[in-house]
């Protein structure tokens, strides 16, 4: 997927805010290098996040005969679900590190009918009406090219096929990533903010799957939440999972990031208490009909 992963914790509101608009120049999401140094951390914390996944192949209405798209697929939580009940999975990434994470856990865990490939969600490299069912689970706010990508996955289903997108609700509905993004910005006032990029509302996403050619469009609400023993855990998933902080801590070295993460890990505890805090997050999946 030209920039792929979704549930990353800080990352979820970054990239260009206007699709008509010329992208500007790539930064860490757009960077498969950058995916793939965070790739451990991701699969480790977003590789739990099955819920989400869950709901999106429930709204899809897969058969035990279906061979399935997996665009923009990081660790592979959608695949790994969905694997089970259909025929074949294709998982595609613009990040190999990532690829690599979701082949080791598939052999973890015995599944032999997930395939990958290294592939950019604006541009699949796949036969036209070769899929049941398409899926990219918060992985729109990271290409510069959205309705490109909307073609791309309308393109590869068969007549009749559903696509299914997940992207986030407004980041008031998503303590989840709000505590992580809120404290990373206090503790470093001088990065400028994430512009929003990701279709957050009932009415975006709407009308941007049926622009490309969707039919019968439906967004579904869907909110799920994780239990964080400490702001220390929380703070420890956040900065591993995040490809630009990853990049960021590259740069500045160990002793710099130290800092900085001492300084968020001050703020992060404001917010979850000595006991730990469950924490939710509201998506939007939006379902429709080739």
């Amino acid at each position: 997927m030209s920039a792929v992963r979704g549930s990353c914790i800080l990352t979820v509101d970054s990239s260009v805010s206007d699709p008509m608009t010329k992208p500007a120049a790539p930064g860490p999401n757009q960077m498969p290098a950058a995916w793939s140094a965070a790739a451990a951390g991701y699969a480790e914390f977003v590789g739990s996040w099955r819920e989400f996944a869950a709901e999106a192949a429930r709204q899809a209405r897969l058969r035990p005969a279906d061979v399935v798209l997996d665009v923009a697929a990081g660790p592979g939580t959608l695949a790994l679900v969905v694997a089970p009940s259909v025929a074949r999975v294709v998982a595609t990434d613009f990040s190999p590190g990532m690829l690599q994470e979701l082949e080791a856990r598939a052999g973890r865990a015995g599944v032999r009918n997930v395939e990958t490939a290294v592939m950019d969600a604006q541009d699949l490299k796949l036969e036209d009406a070769s899929f049941a069912a398409a899926f990219c689970m918060f992985g729109f706010m990271f290409f510069p090219d959205r309705p490109k990508a909307f073609r791309e996955l309308l393109r590869v289903l068969k007549p009749g096929g559903r696509g299914v997108v997940a992207t986030w609700a407004p980041i008031e509905r998503r303590p989840l990533m709000k505590i992580g993004m809120d404290a990373f910005a206090e503790a470093m006032p001088q990065v400028p903010p994430m512009a929003k990029g990701d279709l957050q509302t009932v009415e975006e996403c709407r009308a941007e799957m049926s622009a490309a050619g969707f039919r019968d469009v439906e967004v579904h609400p869907f909110t799920a939440s994780y239990r964080f023993e400490s702001a220390a855990s929380y703070t420890d998933a956040t900065t591993r999972a995040a490809a630009p902080l990853v990049m960021l801590r590259e740069k500045l070295g160990e002793p710099a990031w130290a800092e900085i993460e001492k300084r968020v890990l001050a703020i992060v505890e404001r917010k979850i208490p000595a006991g730990g805090a469950t924490l939710s997050a509201e998506a939007l999946i939006t379902v429709g009909v080739r």
